[in-house]
């Protein structure tokens, strides 16, 4: 499966979405839009995270 927009992130066989902007898991799963996908302090502009590759 492949993303464009999305980030997910594949460990023995199970996707996890990752925010676009600073790389927290969000779900599980590999049924996501293809869309860019943000946390909820991303949201709001108080995340303090950096995206981890």
């Amino acid at each position: 499966m492949s993303y464009e927009h999305a980030v997910v992130k594949f460990e023995k066989g199970i996707g996890t979405l990752l925010c676009n902007s600073c790389g927290i898991a969000i779900a599980k799963g590999t049924k996501h839009e293809d869309r860019k996908h943000y946390c909820i302090m991303c949201m709001s502009g108080n995340c303090k995270a950096k995206f981890k590759k």
